[in-house]
């Protein structure tokens, strides 16, 4: 139980270059998506993000009294090419109040996330936030009807783990600590300010397609132009926060 302790309070450094270059490599990988060996690279850098958004979806569904039946992250390219989605969540609401935030809860989880990433680093426990991402991942292991990677995910990382773990080497667990966590805040902000520039061509683009936004607008009867207004503000003010929480902003 020696090296569970020390993973609880072992602290790192928020390193916002690493952060951004994540975010950067994220984002261009994503942009050239279609491409050999890049359609796989982008799967992996985006699986946490696209986690995070689903789950949104399952826990707003779940505050609203709903029920989840399914979590998927799509792992194929081929799959993603045709059917257009990175992943998707089978919730069943109550009532229309139940589907409308389940609907929103999507896009607003990743920037919260990095918020909590934020908050983390300045109380000191950013092995808390790692540890709350693992709470996410066996709970998605648990619901999820495509069990194959996940189970393929989390034995490699069981396994990495144990050989590092295994001596109770404190150093091991501080690189362990700081590398997953830049790489979860730097995926995290370049899902955000990806999906804010995709959220933008959505919002304009004719003839409109079927996405979150135009399920709000058939739902509650709000143009789709204001929902992208409060996703892409929250998104910016997410990035804001880590700008001066970091001193790159004054």
């Amino acid at each position: 139980m020696n090296y569970l302790t020390n993973f609880l309070k072992t602290t790192t450094e928020l390193n916002i270059y690493i952060i951004v270059f994540v975010a950067i490599i994220y984002i261009v990988v994503h942009q050239f998506r279609h491409k050999p060996i890049l359609n796989y690279l982008d799967i992996i850098l985006n699986y946490i993000p696209v986690l995070t958004h689903e789950f949104g979806h399952v826990l707003f569904n779940k505050i609203a009294g709903g029920r989840a039946k399914d979590l998927v992250i799509v792992t194929s390219p081929r799959e993603r090419q045709l059917t257009l989605q990175q992943g998707f969540a089978v919730t069943q609401s109550r009532h229309l109040v139940g589907q409308w935030l389940t609907t929103l809860g999507g896009y607003l989880m990743p920037p919260m996330m990095l918020l909590i990433g934020l908050a983390s680093s300045h109380y000191q426990i950013p092995s808390i936030f790692i540890f709350s991402y693992l709470l996410i991942f066996i709970y998605f292991l648990i619901l999820t009807s495509r069990k194959g990677t996940p189970i393929i995910v989390i034995t490699l990382i069981s396994i990495m783990l144990y050989f590092i773990l295994k001596d109770d080497n404190v150093l091991a667990i501080q690189m362990i600590v700081t590398i997953s966590y830049q790489f979860i805040l730097g995926v995290l902000l370049g899902e955000v300010l990806q999906s804010s520039w995709t959220i933008s061509k959505l919002t304009f683009q004719r003839p409109s397609p079927q996405w979150d936004g135009s399920a709000l607008k058939d739902l509650s009867h709000v143009p789709i132009f204001i929902y992208s207004t409060i996703w892409i503000i929250f998104n910016l003010y997410t990035v804001n926060i880590l700008l001066k929480y970091t001193h790159l902003l004054s």
